[in-house]
């Protein structure tokens, strides 16, 4: 019996080890999942462009908010447009272009909730569930030799999801999210960007085609 156990030894001394040499081999197989990258360098943005347009039926349409802002030590400064009810007669929409300066404060705290913004792999896809309300909204954001393009066509509260594309040298990569800091970053900047207030334009421009 314990000469069978001895002979039998070396045997099962083989498997095993035939055993662990498989699992080495199927482990070196494996490949790592695509990395999924951060956006701490918007923390870095040299310039930033906002469009935040609106469109459907309606007496107002298309409402045209765009905004291209440029770091100045730590503030943004820029020219805010904003245009309502380009259709119709020529002459009846109103359009404002006006001034604006971001204190470094409210600067830091954009680019704050913008870096947050997490990301997934997907295809994006807009969420549109009805018709005559088509917002087009897109941040764009420089920082040396990359850019970080935030895009939503989604209808809704914070219009997720989100297109988030990377733009480094020669190489383009997109992913979706599903956070509400690209919207929130937005109205961060709205008190200072939207001057005079949106309404007020809405309002001039009813006026006028009466």
């Amino acid at each position: 019996m314990w000469s069978t156990c001895k002979k039998l030894s070396p045997l099962l001394l083989l498997l095993l080890s035939s055993c662990t040499h498989l699992q080495v081999d199927r482990s070196a197989q494996s490949q790592p999942l695509a990395s999924i990258p951060t956006l701490t360098k918007v923390l870095q943005a040299e310039t930033v462009e906002i469009r935040n347009d609106w469109n459907g039926y309606s007496d107002i349409t298309p409402i045209l908010r765009r905004h291209k802002l440029k770091l100045a030590g730590q503030e943004f400064v820029g020219n805010a447009y904003i245009a309502v009810g380009g259709y119709g007669a020529a002459g009846i929409h109103q359009q404002q272009t006006t001034r604006v300066k971001i204190p470094a404060a409210v600067t830091t705290k954009f680019l704050a909730t913008l870096s947050k913004t997490p990301l997934q792999s997907g295809v994006y896809k807009p969420l549109i569930d009805r018709t005559d309300d088509y917002p087009s909204i897109e941040i764009k954001v420089k920082i040396k030799q990359q850019q970080v393009i935030f895009s939503s066509q989604s209808q809704g509260q914070n219009h997720l999801p989100w297109k988030v594309t990377v733009r480094q040298e020669n190489i383009t990569k997109e992913y979706i999210s599903n956070s509400a800091f690209p919207a929130q970053a937005i109205q961060v900047l709205a008190p200072y960007l939207d001057r005079p207030s949106l309404d007020q334009i809405i309002q001039r421009r009813r006026q006028k085609i009466k």
